[in-house]
């Protein structure tokens, strides 16, 4: 089969997500008049910008911490952002094999700032239980994800071919039960002040008209902007509009992360960093693993030009390098395949071959160059040993028919700069203050990855951000507490560096924290009903079987959900 067959193949199948264009939270919440349901005198507690897994996150959180009026403005018609087209895996930190100070380091080593990237790791464990608590099922082993650059295996997925649709319905479901309205295809365009406090957004409808929202505490979670090419052309100008996007791989559906969020927090004042940060990861078809260790990389000349184990960003260079940028990814029958394997075979992403002579004609590669690669690779296999790239993991030899490849090329994943937050994901200004009234989570903040995401931790940092975020939110528009300036809103469990039995790993895990309310002094509502102004932005247009410390939770059942097809690929 031509190259150019399997691209074309995969653009059925990155045409499916127009399907799920439906609201999913309140869907008789459409009016304009429903938009400017709140005054200065009668605000909302807290707005949420956004309605992917980061802004689902916080309206939940806000519920259950107390906030009574709760509404998200969700600039699509439909909920999800990022998080619904992600094979769902997170990163815990439970004790026992992934000590927390251990992922804090990785998260420090790979940049992150190490007050952010300690309340991540502290809240990864209760955030993924929380999760569970709502029906999200879990695998009971952890793994490594393909790219994690993790020293340890400390990823957990879902199993499911729709791991981010299913944690979306559930935070989705628990939102609109506790009260939450969600305003679909409404757009937040610049945020309201009154004497440097943030008191809700001005937003635009879908009809044009452009209507006032207050709260007493605003939620930023748009988004990224690797869907804004005018954004990706100032911060990061290598990446220019021949690169797709993860959430629109081909061109076919829209990516909606245009970094509206950013833009409303920068012209209030907020601090940006980080933000020539962008990850690309290999992510057009080919890929049928989620985790290391199984499968070879090769290039159009048919020879192993990377170590597979890679993180990203070394990955994305070298594939650069390469002729047509471009890579073919091989494994065989013995692999344990993810669960979106079945949708990529159909769609031709994927192609079968019964022997290598087969494979080597279809990729148009020389037998005995493609004989001599692999011959290599299992060699090495048996060794335990690569001495050219160093890949360490080597769970087993790719000898066995049937063998499965596809071509893969780089895409813009993760934009991994924005807003700086603090602990209490309080979006912080210049002068590394926090803006009165304004908290952030998920792409739109900066700080928490550095320059280079961890495999999972996309995810967790969307649940554990938006969690604190909801629940700081909350408290303020509720005037139950001063804010804080250094401890996280969510009670951390340190762990210690001891190495525990299994057993105790468990029992450790299930004692987890869940949100708790600390000793709090009322104050007045903060928020004036006096006249606001607006600041504007500038128009810039199937793991290795390791013992993991965790259970199943029984998911509940989303059958009247629509069984749309459906296509998660294999990285969060």
């Amino acid at each position: 089969m031509q190259r150019r067959k399997l691209l074309s193949a995969a653009g059925t199948l990155f045409a499916a997500p127009a399907l799920f264009a439906a609201p999913a939270v309140e869907p008789e919440a459409k009016a304009a008049s429903d938009a400017a349901g709140r005054t200065p005198q009668d605000p909302d507690d807290v707005l949420i910008i956004g309605a992917g897994g980061a802004g689902l996150a916080a309206a939940v959180s806000a519920l259950e911490s107390g906030a009574r009026r709760v509404t998200i403005l969700e600039r699509g018609a439909f909920v999800g952002g990022h998080t619904v087209i992600s094979a769902g895996t997170v990163t815990i930190a439970t004790g026992g094999e992934t000590p927390v100070e251990d992922l804090a380091r990785d998260i420090i080593e790979a940049g992150g700032r190490p007050e952010l990237a300690r309340t991540l790791a502290e809240n990864a464990g209760a955030a993924v239980q929380w999760l569970g608590s709502m029906g999200v099922a879990w695998e009971p082993r952890l793994f490594r994800a393909v790219g994690s650059g993790m020293s340890a295996r400390r990823n957990l997925s879902t199993g499911s071919q729709r791991g981010g649709w299913d944690m979306i319905q559930a935070l989705s479901e628990r939102a609109r039960t506790l009260g939450a309205k969600t305003l679909f295809e409404t757009r937040a365009c610049r945020l309201l002040l009154e004497n440097g406090r943030v008191g809700g957004v001005a937003a635009r409808t879908a009809s044009g008209d452009e209507v006032l929202r207050y709260a007493r505490a605003v939620v930023l979670a748009t988004g990224g902007f690797s869907g804004n090419h005018e954004l990706r052309s100032r911060f990061a100008p290598r990446l220019d509009s021949s690169y797709g996007t993860t959430a629109d791989t081909f061109g076919l559906t829209p990516d909606l992360a245009r970094g509206d969020g950013i833009l409303m927090g920068e012209a209030a004042g907020a601090q940006l960093v980080d933000m020539d940060a962008v990850e690309c990861i290999p992510y057009a078809g080919g890929r049928v693993l989620d985790y290391a260790g199984a499968e070879v990389w090769i290039n159009a000349e048919g020879d192993r030009f990377v170590n597979e184990e890679a993180t990203f960003d070394v990955i994305a260079a070298a594939m650069q390098e390469q002729t047509g940028g471009f890579m073919w990814t091989i494994t065989d029958a013995k692999s344990q395949k993810g669960a979106n394997f079945g949708s990529k075979l159909s769609a031709g992403l994927v192609r079968e071959a019964r022997s290598l002579t087969a494979l080597a004609h279809d990729i148009g590669i020389s037998i005995e160059r493609l004989s001599f690669t692999m011959n290599s690779y299992n060699r090495m296999v048996a060794l335990g040993k690569d001495p050219r790239f160093g890949r360490t993991t080597f769970l087993q030899t790719i000898d066995t028919p049937p063998f499965y490849y596809g071509i893969e090329r780089l895409c813009v994943h993760i934009t991994m700069g924005g807003l700086l937050i603090d602990a209490d994901a309080r979006v912080l200004d210049r002068m590394n203050a926090p803006v009165p009234g304004l908290f952030a989570a998920g792409e739109t903040t900066g700080g928490v990855h550095g320059r280079k995401r961890l495999g999972g931790n996309a995810l967790t940092d969307a649940f554990v951000f938006g969690r604190i975020a909801g629940a700081g939110a909350a408290r303020l528009a509720l005037g139950r507490c001063p804010p804080r300036t250094h401890q996280p809103a969510l009670h951390p469990h340190r762990e210690p560096r001891t190495r525990v039995t299994l057993p105790s790993a468990l029992s450790t895990f299930l004692s987890l924290p869940r949100v708790s309310a600390r000793p709090l002094r009322k104050r007045p509502s903060p928020l004036s009903p006096s006249r606001f102004k607006t600041t504007r932005p500038r128009s810039r247009g199937g793991p290795n079987p390791v013992s993991c410390p965790f259970f199943r939770v029984n998911t509940t059942s989303h059958g009247h959900l629509p069984r749309a097809v459906f296509f998660f690929l294999s990285n969060p």
